[in-house]
């Protein structure tokens, strides 16, 4: 059976993002998207070349039903709509694409674990999930009833009952930044994680980030901590001078430690982060892209390729490293 063309083929084609290749094949650029003329007619012809199709069939998410509607659901306590919350960005990333390709979202939020409030995601036809707190038993029942979901970021349930995700793609981001502080100090690096920060992608990037350590003898000692900073941690950071963070928050609350042993971040302390700076004012700390919209954005398209039938050759988006002061050498 021949593959189906998608959106995400010919961004990469192109070379721009999904969401500037909807906005050239919708016809709707505009003040938010903005794309050349040249590129503009290179999308629409490397569409032609492809074979690109729209995905017309997708756009009723059940095949004859012409319930049109997405529900984009959370256990969180506040809805990420509000623009300083560390989700608001995926929400964004969902809902312009589904502006883009036509659907209505309906936006629930079940933080209260309210029974009827989760019964009324079946008025639509299927459901984005955003968010780390979670009714494994709600999702189940879900699964079992064939509801179609896909969660933003990886999550497991149980096994036997099967979660789609999109994720962010993050063992080679994780390499680079070892090799980046790996190549600023001698000694070993502390890694710090919290209890507070738990979930699937936290897992994740700490397993990516031994197997490399393992494989290049780079001496690794992680360091556990809640919402404060131990003297185990405060002195094995100050000792090797070393440092990853799994979270920005994590980073912060090290900021006081610096700063009254008079240490400089790139001089005297070298380190990064793995997470993007979503909250803005980490700069100066290597990270990676903040590239939540377009993972967002990805999570729609997978939802309406679960109906199609087509499912997704790729369901991660990369998230290029960004050096800064904290692993530059002066």
């Amino acid at each position: 059976m021949t593959k189906r063309v998608t959106l995400s083929d010919v961004a990469k084609k192109a070379g721009v993002s999904r969401a500037a290749a909807s906005a050239v094949l919708s016809g709707k650029i505009g003040k938010s998207i903005r794309v050349s003329e040249e590129k503009r007619a290179e999308i629409l012809s490397i569409a032609k070349l492809l074979g690109y199709v729209p995905n017309t069939a997708a756009q009723y998410l059940k095949s004859g039903d012409n319930n049109h509607i997405i529900a984009v659901f959370t256990y969180e306590n506040a809805f990420p709509f509000d623009p300083n919350s560390e989700y608001y960005p995926f929400f964004a990333g969902i809902q312009a694409e589904a502006e883009m390709e036509g659907y209505d979202i309906l936006i629930l939020n079940n933080w209260a674990k309210d029974k009827a409030r989760s019964s009324r995601i079946l008025l639509a036809s299927g459901a984005i999930m955003i968010g780390v707190t979670r009714d494994d038993e709600h999702i189940t029942s879900l699964v079992r009833q064939k509801f179609p979901l896909v969660f933003v970021g990886r999550r497991h349930i149980s096994s036997g009952i099967p979660v789609r995700y999109v994720t962010f793609s993050y063992e080679p981001s994780v390499q680079r930044i070892v090799d980046l502080v790996d190549g600023c100090s001698a000694g070993p690096i502390v890694y710090i994680t919290s209890t507070l920060s738990n979930a699937e992608p936290s897992e994740d990037k700490a397993l990516f980030l031994h197997n490399y350590c393992k494989e290049r003898n780079i001496p690794i000692e992680d360091v556990i901590i809640s919402d404060s900073i131990t003297s185990e941690a405060r002195e094995k950071v100050l000792a090797s001078r070393s440092v990853i963070f799994d979270r920005l928050f994590i980073a912060d609350l090290f900021a006081p430690v610096f700063k009254e042993n008079n240490l400089i971040i790139g001089e005297d302390v070298f380190g990064a982060i793995l997470e993007d700076d979503w909250t803005g004012g980490h700069e100066i700390w290597t990270r990676w892209e903040n590239r939540r919209r377009e993972l967002g954005a990805l999570a729609v398209e997978y939802l309406a390729s679960l109906h199609e039938g087509t499912g997704l050759d790729d369901s991660f988006i990369d998230i290029p490293v960004i050096e800064s002061t904290s692993t530059k050498i002066r």
